[in-house]
């Protein structure tokens, strides 16, 4: 676990605070922890924060561990994340109800404290391994970036976040100008290198942890950006068209400019799941493209928003 100490996330659920102290001690040293005293809060945490493990006593206060248990594994954007349980009276019939649920593990609450540790780290183990798996099925080979899987992937969990916290959220659509007549003229290595520039360029306009640079297909890129609302995306698109032309990557003949160019286009939505809205996870995504084509159809080398 060397490699993945403090990179894990256990989440502790217990309504008794010694018992918290007590398992906190047991696990602080290798994961970051996160507490909840009942399901209600463990929920939250769960739906909004990055949880590798869920470790629960059965009989949690207000939602129990074996209801939030059947939550976490109906949901897709929660069914990854593995749960274990505590019994504080241990018996075969509730042992064999919360492994029907989905639980990895049931475990008497009295168990020796180095075995415990044994079988959260081993579990643990398996998780990183699975992660590190992920991230290689879900990045873009050339670029580093995010694939359209884990686009897909993250714009749904980024959507259902916004509208529980409600908060905006917003994507740049981004195309490299002319990039076929870049392609003709100088062959598809230096477009290579060229694609990998510009991705860099994407990648360091992430502002927050939970931003994602994604390669979307071909020339075209997304930076999705929770927490910002039209006025921030427009900044940070600004700030990448001239990143870029600041790179002065000269451009094919043909291209409108001497140097290469992005247009982007820009959507920002506060979701929400009132009755007949309109938004959702793909209009993000289509008002963005559809803007990125008023972007380009004005002369390209700028950005085009809506929200």
């Amino acid at each position: 676990m060397t490699a993945f100490r403090h990179q894990l996330t256990l989440l502790i659920i217990d309504d008794d605070v010694v018992s918290i102290s007590t398992l906190t001690s047991l696990f602080a040293k290798n994961f970051n922890i996160e507490i909840a005293q009942d399901g209600k809060s463990a929920l939250q945490s769960i739906m909004l924060k990055d949880i590798d493990l869920v470790l629960s006593v059965v009989n949690s206060p207000i939602i129990s561990g074996q209801e939030l248990c059947t939550f976490v594994k109906n949901s897709q954007l929660t069914a990854h994340i593995p749960v274990m349980f505590l019994a504080e009276a241990p018996n075969l019939d509730e042992e064999d109800e919360c492994l029907q649920m989905g639980a990895v593990d049931y475990i008497d609450k009295k168990i020796r404290p180095s075995i415990l540790v044994s079988r959260v780290t081993n579990q643990m183990t398996m998780v990183a391994q699975q992660k590190k798996l992920a991230q290689v099925s879900c990045t873009d080979g050339l670029t580093g970036l995010a694939n359209r899987m884990q686009l897909d992937t993250m714009l749904n969990k980024e959507w259902y976040a916004a509208v529980r916290g409600s908060h905006s959220i917003a994507a740049l659509m981004i195309d490299i100008d002319h990039f076929k007549l870049f392609n003709d003229e100088f062959g598809h290595l230096e477009g290579d290198a060229c694609l990998k520039i510009i991705a860099s360029i994407i990648a360091s306009s992430k502002r927050r942890e939970r931003d994602l640079a994604a390669r979307y297909g071909g020339e075209e890129f997304v930076l999705l950006l929770p927490f910002t609302d039209l006025k921030g995306a427009k900044q940070v698109a600004q700030e990448l068209i001239e990143s870029v032309k600041n790179c002065n990557i000269k451009s094919a003949k043909q291209a409108s400019f001497p140097i290469v160019t992005v247009s982007i286009g820009i959507s920002a939505f506060s979701p929400t799941l009132k009755k007949n809205a309109a938004s959702n996870p793909i209009d993000l995504i289509d008002r963005a493209d559809i803007n990125l084509f008023k972007a380009k159809q004005a002369g390209r080398n700028q950005y085009s928003a809506s929200s």
